[in-house]
């Protein structure tokens, strides 16, 4: 009986299935399509948008960072023309899916071309033949498995706040991005253009201009009155010294070169600068260790942190144009005491030989002395019996090298903390303490000088109870070479950061002095560029050309002028010391 009673279930379940088949089969096909299109949908429900779109729209209007100035900006007006017009359509879908992976890869990823910028880092570090890098940390998120997850679930959840980066003070530079943004929608400011020196008590029309600009950026402070006076006055030039602080320059008053081309800056400058950083700090290191240092080359500055709290921070001289510290992140293992240096090969042919031709004895007298092989029992070596003009211009290899004793003309110092790298770079001390009185610090070979040895050392003492402060400053009176590893090991990243934002909320900028921010830029999106007004005119203006052949003649004078870039915008600028 039980046999019969299921057989008769799955002849009816068989039955109603072919039904079912029939009637799909049967129904219209237009009926049909047009379910199924509605069907596999994520952004469109039947006459409206679906959730996942209604929260993906929502983000869009609330991130006040969205502006012309970004590639998807058109596409993002579009799809809100379309909701608008409820035009609930498979278009509609396509257009929100675009934008979304478009926004998603944004907040994610930013618009620096990285496979782009390492191939020009590595035709420079070819052209210049010197050691070097840039290494990033690839963003933990993905935009197709987020998409996933949240057709899954239904609902982004907190997603689009959870894939932007906690550190480096991300979301304080993200703050004043938006500033600069309203700003900008506001007219921005404007530029007081050609303008001599000026100090306290000069009298200029374009004062009142500077004055303006100070006061939109947040310089001015509570001074607003006498917004018209042409005096340069003490409390304008009180907010010119901070202005001049939080753009790399001496704290000083008066406006020389230096600081009118950063007054003569346009607002859309500042903008693509902190865009620029904000994608950087994206693709750094996102494991924040509780004590931690972080050393930034553009502010020529080392920090060391526990938590929050900055326990130190001091200035550092790094590497020059044509030997840059590289980009990168390592951890503290050891601190050695009187350090020996031994002199890189690339040293000793780029700067070296032409004094050992003239007299082998040159660089004995400075303590560096040559020896033959690397070990502790290294034979020594007479500098004037070396043939020393075959090395030079070559890529011929020195079987020699030399090495400086310990002592307190040795160029790393009396302190040197290692953490063992590709690059063969590390931080030390230096007799040279006169660099750190300059703006622009970029003098070394690449490993970083600090200003305050003895303060980094007290402080890690805090961490490694093996560290006895006190013998080892006797030690540092001696010339005896000791090691001592770390207890507690420090992670350390290397940053190159233009704009940031420092430990007590205000806005900084830097001097591009390697040129990555130039070479970032331009890559910067594909078309970053063709979004902006200024690209736009251009555009109209060479329609024009084409339009107008009788003119030929007179736009090919014209052109060179119309297309010449800004040649000040992104170069290093000497500002004098």
């Amino acid at each position: 009986m039980k046999k019969l009673l299921k057989l008769g279930s799955v002849l009816f379940l068989s039955s109603t299935f072919a039904f079912a088949t029939i009637q799909e089969t049967n129904a219209p096909k237009n009926e049909n399509s047009q379910e199924k299109k509605v069907i596999n949908r994520t952004w469109i429900g039947q006459k409206s948008l679906s959730p996942l779109a209604k929260e993906l729209i929502n983000q869009l209007k609330s991130d006040k960072t969205i502006s012309y100035d970004l590639p998807f900006f058109k596409l993002y007006k579009k799809v809100l023309k379309e909701i608008n017009a409820k035009k609930f359509d498979a278009k509609l879908n396509s257009d929100i899916n675009k934008l979304y992976f478009a926004y998603m890869n944004y907040l994610i990823k930013g618009g620096i071309d990285w496979k782009a910028f390492q191939k020009d880092l590595q035709k420079l570090i070819k052209k210049y033949d010197y050691k070097t890098g840039w290494e990033t940390f690839p963003p933990p998120y993905s935009a197709k498995a987020i998409l996933k997850n949240a057709k899954l679930s239904g609902t982004f959840g907190n997603i689009f706040e959870k894939v932007e980066p906690t550190r480096f003070k991300y979301q304080q530079l993200k703050k004043y991005l938006i500033k600069y943004i309203q700003i900008r929608n506001n007219g921005g400011w404007k530029t007081p253009g050609k303008i001599p020196t000026l100090r306290v008590g000069n009298i200029n029309p374009k004062i009142p201009i500077i004055r303006k600009r100070l006061k939109i950026v947040g310089d001015l402070g509570n001074c607003v009155d006498n917004m018209d006076s042409t005096l340069y006055d003490s409390c304008t030039a009180k907010a010119i010294k901070r202005f001049r602080i939080r753009h790399g320059l001496k704290p000083s008053t008066i406006i020389d070169r230096a600081t009118r081309i950063e007054l003569n800056r346009p607002v859309s400058y500042y903008i693509r600068k902190m865009r620029l950083n904000l994608d950087r700090i994206k693709w750094s290191n996102r494991k924040e260790a509780k004590v931690r240092i972080e050393l930034n080359i553009p502010a020529f500055r080392l920090y060391l942190y526990d938590g929050k709290d900055l326990v130190t921070t001091m200035r550092v001289v790094t590497g020059k144009p044509n030997h840059p510290t590289p980009v990168f992140s390592d951890v503290m293992t050891t601190i050695v005491i009187n350090p020996y240096w031994r002199i890189p090969e690339s040293i000793v042919k780029k700067e070296m030989i032409k004094h050992l031709i003239k007299d082998p004895h040159y660089y004995e007298r400075q303590g560096k002395f040559l020896y033959k092989g690397w070990g502790p029992n290294s034979q020594r070596i007479d500098p004037a019996t070396v043939d020393w003009a075959q090395y030079k211009d070559n890529k011929k290899h020195i079987p020699y090298h030399f090495l400086q004793n310990p002592g307190f003309k040795n160029a790393l110092g009396k302190i040197k903390f290692l953490f063992p790298n590709k690059y063969s770079v590390y931080i030390h001390d230096t007799p040279s303490k006169r660099l750190f009185f300059r703006s622009v610090r970029a003098f070394s070979h690449g490993c970083m000088r600090i200003q305050k040895p003895r303060e980094l050392l007290e402080a890690l003492a805090i961490y490694n109870k093996n560290l006895n402060v006190p013998k080892i400053i006797k030690q540092l009176g001696t010339s005896e070479n000791k090691q001592i590893p770390l207890q507690k090991r420090i992670p350390i990243d290397i940053t190159y950061f233009t704009a940031f934002v420092d430990d007590y909320g205000n806005l900084h900028f830097r001097k591009d002095i390697y040129g990555y921010d130039r070479l970032q830029l331009k890559h910067y999106y594909k078309n970053y560029k063709a979004t902006t007004k200024t690209q736009k005119t251009k555009k109209k203006k060479s329609l024009k050309k084409h339009t107008k052949p009788d003119k030929k003649a007179e736009v090919k004078k014209r052109a060179p002028k119309k297309a010449t870039p800004k040649k000040d915008e992104y170069e290093v600028i000497e500002i004098g010391y």
